[in-house]
């Protein structure tokens, strides 16, 4: 079912960029909210929502086969 290795790292660029993504809508939370006790109660949230959304979808990612097709840009590393 899949590559094992492509699925893990499809995982790990899945949570890369949500994880991206929570830490750009922080920075701007924190401008946004009035005092730091409203930005501790919505930092706590986002990243709850956050954290909840990379482990659906690993879940979800787990239902398929996955191969990774390498590009021009990527490297590739074979350790013996």
């Amino acid at each position: 079912m899949g590559d094992i290795k492509s699925r893990e790292r499809l995982n790990r660029v899945v949570e890369e960029e949500i994880t991206k993504l929570f830490e750009s809508i922080l920075d701007y939370a924190q401008v946004a909210c009035p005092t730091s006790d409203t930005y501790k109660v919505l930092r706590s949230k986002i990243l709850r929502v956050g954290n909840n959304c990379i482990r659906t979808i690993k879940t979800k990612i787990s239902h398929y086969d996955i191969g990774f097709v390498a590009t021009s840009e990527d490297v590739i590393e074979k350790i013996k």
